[in-house]
Protein backbone atom coordinates (compact mmCIF):
# COMPACT_ATOMS: atom_id res chain seq x y z
CA UNK A 1 0.00 0.00 0.00
CA UNK A 2 1.02 3.43 -1.23
CA UNK A 3 0.83 6.52 1.22
CA UNK A 4 0.75 10.48 0.24
CA UNK A 5 0.03 12.19 3.47
CA UNK A 6 1.46 15.55 2.09
CA UNK A 7 -0.48 15.63 -0.86
CA UNK A 8 -3.07 17.33 0.84
CA UNK A 9 -1.38 20.21 1.93
CA UNK A 10 0.89 20.71 -1.52
CA UNK A 11 -0.39 23.93 -3.60
CA UNK A 12 -0.72 23.26 -7.47
CA UNK A 13 -0.33 19.21 -7.12
CA UNK A 14 -3.25 16.91 -9.00
CA UNK A 15 -4.01 14.85 -6.52
CA UNK A 16 -3.59 10.77 -6.75
CA UNK A 17 -6.82 10.74 -5.29
CA UNK A 18 -9.76 13.27 -4.78
CA UNK A 19 -10.77 14.04 -1.09
CA UNK A 20 -14.05 15.31 0.68
CA UNK A 21 -13.42 17.33 4.42
CA UNK A 22 -15.70 15.59 7.46
CA UNK A 23 -15.98 18.18 10.17
CA UNK A 24 -16.77 16.71 13.43
CA UNK A 25 -18.17 18.92 16.52
CA UNK A 26 -15.04 19.34 17.81
CA UNK A 27 -12.49 22.50 17.32
CA UNK A 28 -11.01 23.36 13.77
CA UNK A 29 -7.50 23.53 13.44
CA UNK A 30 -8.14 26.52 11.30
CA UNK A 31 -4.69 26.37 9.33
CA UNK A 32 -5.00 22.59 8.35
CA UNK A 33 -8.45 24.10 7.35
CA UNK A 34 -7.11 27.04 5.08
CA UNK A 35 -4.77 24.30 3.44
CA UNK A 36 -7.02 21.39 3.09
CA UNK A 37 -10.18 22.92 2.04
CA UNK A 38 -8.31 24.69 -0.98
CA UNK A 39 -8.10 20.93 -2.52
CA UNK A 40 -11.35 19.13 -1.05
CA UNK A 41 -13.94 18.41 -3.84
CA UNK A 42 -17.09 18.61 -1.08
CA UNK A 43 -17.36 19.28 2.63
CA UNK A 44 -19.59 17.22 4.78
CA UNK A 45 -20.91 18.76 8.59
CA UNK A 46 -21.76 15.74 11.35
CA UNK A 47 -24.49 17.55 13.09
CA UNK A 48 -22.94 20.18 15.39
CA UNK A 49 -19.90 20.22 13.07
CA UNK A 50 -21.99 22.69 11.09
CA UNK A 51 -21.96 24.84 14.49
CA UNK A 52 -18.28 24.82 14.52
CA UNK A 53 -17.88 25.13 10.68
CA UNK A 54 -20.27 27.98 10.77
CA UNK A 55 -18.27 29.97 13.39
CA UNK A 56 -15.20 29.86 12.08
CA UNK A 57 -16.80 31.10 8.64
CA UNK A 58 -17.95 34.10 10.77
CA UNK A 59 -14.88 34.88 11.79
CA UNK A 60 -13.60 35.64 8.69
CA UNK A 61 -16.69 37.17 7.60
CA UNK A 62 -17.76 34.51 5.14
CA UNK A 63 -20.53 32.59 6.85
CA UNK A 64 -23.27 33.55 3.56
CA UNK A 65 -20.27 32.76 0.54
CA UNK A 66 -18.32 29.70 2.11
CA UNK A 67 -20.97 26.62 2.94
CA UNK A 68 -20.58 22.72 3.43
CA UNK A 69 -22.45 20.87 1.02
CA UNK A 70 -23.95 18.87 3.23
CA UNK A 71 -25.04 18.56 6.75
CA UNK A 72 -25.82 15.11 8.04
CA UNK A 73 -27.04 13.52 11.79
CA UNK A 74 -29.51 12.97 13.85
CA UNK A 75 -29.70 16.72 14.36
CA UNK A 76 -29.72 17.00 17.87
CA UNK A 77 -26.59 19.09 18.03
CA UNK A 78 -26.66 21.97 15.64
CA UNK A 79 -28.06 25.23 16.84
CA UNK A 80 -31.18 26.10 15.59
CA UNK A 81 -29.75 29.65 14.18
CA UNK A 82 -27.36 27.65 12.68
CA UNK A 83 -29.95 24.99 11.19
CA UNK A 84 -31.59 28.16 10.08
CA UNK A 85 -28.85 30.09 8.21
CA UNK A 86 -27.72 26.59 6.17
CA UNK A 87 -30.96 25.98 5.47
CA UNK A 88 -31.84 29.34 3.80
CA UNK A 89 -28.97 29.48 1.60
CA UNK A 90 -29.98 25.78 0.40
CA UNK A 91 -27.23 23.46 2.10
CA UNK A 92 -28.50 20.04 2.22
CA UNK A 93 -29.35 19.25 5.58
CA UNK A 94 -30.37 15.61 6.53
CA UNK A 95 -31.97 14.09 9.38
CA UNK A 96 -30.67 10.19 10.04
CA UNK A 97 -32.38 8.53 13.16
CA UNK A 98 -30.79 5.85 13.79
CA UNK A 99 -29.43 5.61 17.31
CA UNK A 100 -27.14 2.56 16.06
CA UNK A 101 -24.48 4.61 14.43
CA UNK A 102 -22.56 7.72 15.07
CA UNK A 103 -23.18 11.04 12.96
CA UNK A 104 -19.43 10.18 11.90
CA UNK A 105 -20.37 6.75 10.54
CA UNK A 106 -23.78 8.42 8.85
CA UNK A 107 -21.58 10.75 7.11
CA UNK A 108 -19.32 8.48 5.75
CA UNK A 109 -21.89 6.30 4.71
CA UNK A 110 -23.26 8.77 2.84
CA UNK A 111 -20.22 9.78 0.99
CA UNK A 112 -19.73 5.89 0.26
CA UNK A 113 -23.48 5.69 -1.57
CA UNK A 114 -22.64 9.21 -3.57
CA UNK A 115 -18.97 9.25 -4.46
CA UNK A 116 -19.80 8.92 -7.94
CA UNK A 117 -21.91 12.02 -8.10
CA UNK A 118 -19.26 13.74 -5.84
CA UNK A 119 -16.61 13.38 -7.92
CA UNK A 120 -18.60 14.06 -11.35
CA UNK A 121 -19.61 17.46 -9.82
CA UNK A 122 -16.24 18.13 -8.89
CA UNK A 123 -15.10 17.08 -12.27
CA UNK A 124 -16.72 20.14 -14.21
CA UNK A 125 -14.83 22.54 -11.82
CA UNK A 126 -11.93 23.93 -14.24
CA UNK A 127 -9.64 25.13 -11.24
CA UNK A 128 -9.88 21.22 -10.42
CA UNK A 129 -6.84 18.99 -8.82
CA UNK A 130 -8.88 15.55 -9.45
CA UNK A 131 -6.42 12.42 -11.26
CA UNK A 132 -7.52 11.98 -14.45
CA UNK A 133 -8.24 8.60 -13.37
CA UNK A 134 -11.22 9.66 -10.87
CA UNK A 135 -13.99 8.45 -12.88
CA UNK A 136 -12.51 5.55 -14.65
CA UNK A 137 -12.89 3.07 -12.01
CA UNK A 138 -15.15 -0.43 -12.69
CA UNK A 139 -18.30 -0.29 -13.27
CA UNK A 140 -19.25 -2.31 -10.65
CA UNK A 141 -17.56 -0.53 -7.94
CA UNK A 142 -17.88 2.89 -6.65
CA UNK A 143 -14.82 5.87 -7.14
CA UNK A 144 -12.85 5.91 -4.61
CA UNK A 145 -13.01 9.10 -2.43
CA UNK A 146 -10.60 9.47 0.24
CA UNK A 147 -12.16 11.20 3.44
CA UNK A 148 -10.06 13.50 5.59
CA UNK A 149 -11.56 14.21 9.17
CA UNK A 150 -11.40 17.28 11.25
CA UNK A 151 -11.19 17.47 14.76
CA UNK A 152 -10.77 13.78 15.26
CA UNK A 153 -8.43 13.59 18.47
CA UNK A 154 -9.41 16.54 20.18
CA UNK A 155 -12.01 16.81 23.15
CA UNK A 156 -12.71 13.86 25.03
CA UNK A 157 -11.13 10.85 25.50
CA UNK A 158 -13.47 8.48 24.83
CA UNK A 159 -14.66 9.74 22.13
CA UNK A 160 -10.82 10.30 20.15
CA UNK A 161 -10.87 6.28 21.07
CA UNK A 162 -13.76 5.94 19.22
CA UNK A 163 -12.57 7.98 16.14
CA UNK A 164 -9.80 5.46 16.22
CA UNK A 165 -12.09 2.33 16.24
CA UNK A 166 -13.70 3.78 13.08
CA UNK A 167 -10.51 4.39 11.45
CA UNK A 168 -9.74 0.64 11.99
CA UNK A 169 -13.22 -0.61 10.81
CA UNK A 170 -13.40 1.62 8.42
CA UNK A 171 -9.58 0.36 6.84
CA UNK A 172 -10.85 -3.36 7.18
CA UNK A 173 -13.44 -2.58 4.84
CA UNK A 174 -11.65 -0.52 2.09
CA UNK A 175 -12.28 -1.08 -1.11
CA UNK A 176 -15.55 -2.64 -0.75
CA UNK A 177 -19.76 -0.97 -0.43
CA UNK A 178 -18.78 -0.12 3.34
CA UNK A 179 -15.93 2.34 2.74
CA UNK A 180 -15.44 5.36 0.95
CA UNK A 181 -11.95 5.54 0.69
CA UNK A 182 -8.59 6.00 2.83
CA UNK A 183 -9.48 8.06 6.47
CA UNK A 184 -6.86 10.64 7.50
CA UNK A 185 -7.35 12.06 11.31
CA UNK A 186 -6.16 15.46 11.25
CA UNK A 187 -6.44 17.29 14.88
CA UNK A 188 -4.69 19.67 16.02
CA UNK A 189 -1.02 18.73 15.53
CA UNK A 190 -1.06 15.14 13.09
CA UNK A 191 -2.82 13.70 10.70
CA UNK A 192 -3.18 9.67 11.41
CA UNK A 193 -4.22 6.75 9.51
CA UNK A 194 -4.22 3.00 9.92
CA UNK A 195 -1.64 1.20 8.17
CA UNK A 196 -2.04 -2.66 6.19
CA UNK A 197 -1.01 -5.32 6.73
CA UNK A 198 2.12 -6.02 4.77
CA UNK A 199 3.94 -3.57 3.08
CA UNK A 200 3.70 0.38 3.33
CA UNK A 201 5.18 2.94 1.64
CA UNK A 202 4.63 6.19 3.03
CA UNK A 203 5.93 9.22 1.33
CA UNK A 204 7.45 11.99 3.53
CA UNK A 205 8.75 14.97 1.21
CA UNK A 206 8.82 18.49 2.93
CA UNK A 207 9.90 16.92 6.37
CA UNK A 208 11.80 19.09 8.82
CA UNK A 209 14.42 17.44 9.89
CA UNK A 210 18.62 17.81 10.33
CA UNK A 211 20.24 18.80 7.27
CA UNK A 212 23.06 16.31 8.18
CA UNK A 213 23.40 14.05 11.01
CA UNK A 214 24.92 9.97 11.59
CA UNK A 215 21.93 8.31 11.00
CA UNK A 216 21.29 10.27 7.51
CA UNK A 217 24.41 8.80 6.66
CA UNK A 218 23.97 5.43 8.67
CA UNK A 219 20.33 4.76 6.53
CA UNK A 220 21.88 6.10 3.11
CA UNK A 221 24.02 3.09 3.44
CA UNK A 222 21.35 0.39 3.69
CA UNK A 223 18.41 2.12 1.36
CA UNK A 224 16.16 0.09 -0.70
CA UNK A 225 15.32 1.14 -4.46
CA UNK A 226 12.41 2.67 -2.50
CA UNK A 227 14.75 5.46 -0.87
CA UNK A 228 15.97 7.33 -3.73
CA UNK A 229 15.94 10.81 -2.45
CA UNK A 230 17.50 11.33 1.42
CA UNK A 231 18.14 14.55 0.91
CA UNK A 232 16.99 16.67 3.98
CA UNK A 233 15.11 20.29 3.05
CA UNK A 234 16.78 23.35 3.30
CA UNK A 235 15.41 25.03 6.40
CA UNK A 236 14.04 29.09 5.86
CA UNK A 237 12.47 31.74 7.74
CA UNK A 238 8.90 31.38 6.39
CA UNK A 239 9.68 27.28 6.61
CA UNK A 240 7.05 27.23 3.53
CA UNK A 241 8.35 24.09 2.15
CA UNK A 242 7.36 22.61 5.33
CA UNK A 243 4.41 19.93 5.16
CA UNK A 244 5.65 17.75 8.14
CA UNK A 245 7.69 17.80 11.28
CA UNK A 246 10.31 14.83 11.82
CA UNK A 247 8.11 13.06 14.31
CA UNK A 248 5.89 10.26 13.91
CA UNK A 249 4.62 7.33 15.95
CA UNK A 250 3.59 3.23 14.89
CA UNK A 251 1.05 2.74 17.58
CA UNK A 252 -0.46 -0.95 17.61
CA UNK A 253 -4.00 -0.03 18.76
CA UNK A 254 -5.49 -2.96 17.89
CA UNK A 255 -3.22 -5.29 19.66
CA UNK A 256 0.50 -6.90 19.24
CA UNK A 257 2.42 -6.62 16.02
CA UNK A 258 5.72 -7.09 14.22
CA UNK A 259 6.93 -4.84 12.26
CA UNK A 260 10.17 -3.40 10.39
CA UNK A 261 10.80 -0.31 9.25
CA UNK A 262 12.76 1.39 6.70
CA UNK A 263 13.86 5.43 6.53
CA UNK A 264 13.39 6.56 10.21
CA UNK A 265 16.30 7.39 12.81
CA UNK A 266 15.52 4.25 14.69
CA UNK A 267 14.55 1.64 12.16
CA UNK A 268 13.83 -1.98 13.52
CA UNK A 269 13.75 -5.81 12.08
CA UNK A 270 10.94 -8.28 13.04
CA UNK A 271 10.37 -6.13 15.86
CA UNK A 272 7.29 -6.50 18.52
CA UNK A 273 5.10 -4.00 19.24
CA UNK A 274 2.10 -3.95 21.82
CA UNK A 275 0.17 -1.44 24.69
CA UNK A 276 2.22 -2.50 27.51
CA UNK A 277 5.53 -3.39 26.04
CA UNK A 278 7.83 -1.49 23.39
CA UNK A 279 5.92 1.01 21.23
CA UNK A 280 7.84 3.40 18.63
CA UNK A 281 6.80 6.76 19.50
CA UNK A 282 8.40 9.84 19.04
CA UNK A 283 10.82 8.68 16.46
CA UNK A 284 12.18 10.56 13.49
CA UNK A 285 11.82 10.66 9.76
CA UNK A 286 14.94 10.54 7.96
CA UNK A 287 13.93 10.39 4.49
CA UNK A 288 11.91 11.22 1.92
CA UNK A 289 10.19 7.51 1.60
CA UNK A 290 9.59 5.50 5.09
CA UNK A 291 8.61 2.02 4.42
CA UNK A 292 6.83 0.24 7.60
CA UNK A 293 6.28 -3.49 7.11
CA UNK A 294 3.63 -5.59 9.96
CA UNK A 295 1.86 -8.45 10.30
CA UNK A 296 -1.16 -6.67 11.78
CA UNK A 297 -2.68 -2.91 11.04
CA UNK A 298 -0.93 -0.30 13.10
CA UNK A 299 -1.87 3.34 13.67
CA UNK A 300 0.37 5.67 11.83
CA UNK A 301 0.80 9.33 13.39
CA UNK A 302 2.65 12.27 11.85
CA UNK A 303 3.46 15.56 13.26
CA UNK A 304 2.23 18.48 10.92
CA UNK A 305 4.11 21.04 10.14
CA UNK A 306 4.45 24.24 12.49
CA UNK A 307 2.47 26.11 10.22
CA UNK A 308 -0.29 23.79 9.73
CA UNK A 309 -0.53 23.47 13.65
CA UNK A 310 -3.75 25.01 15.19
CA UNK A 311 -2.89 28.53 16.90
Amino acid sequence: MEWDPTQFFRDGVRLSVPFALLVLNQPINERAFAALKKHACFTVCADGGANRYYDLMKSQDKETSDLPNVIIGDLDSILPSVRKHYDSLGVEIIHDPDQYSTDFTKCLKYLRANSSSILRSAATNPDSLLPETALKTDPQSSPRLDVLILGGLGGRVDQAFSQIHHLYTMSRHSGNEDSPGELYLVSEESISFVLRKGRNVIKTPGTRRPLSSSSDSAHTSTSNSDLTNTQSYPISDTGDVYYLEENIGILPASGPAVISTNGLEWDVSDWRTEMGGQMSTSNHIRADVVTIESNEQVLFTAELAERFKAK
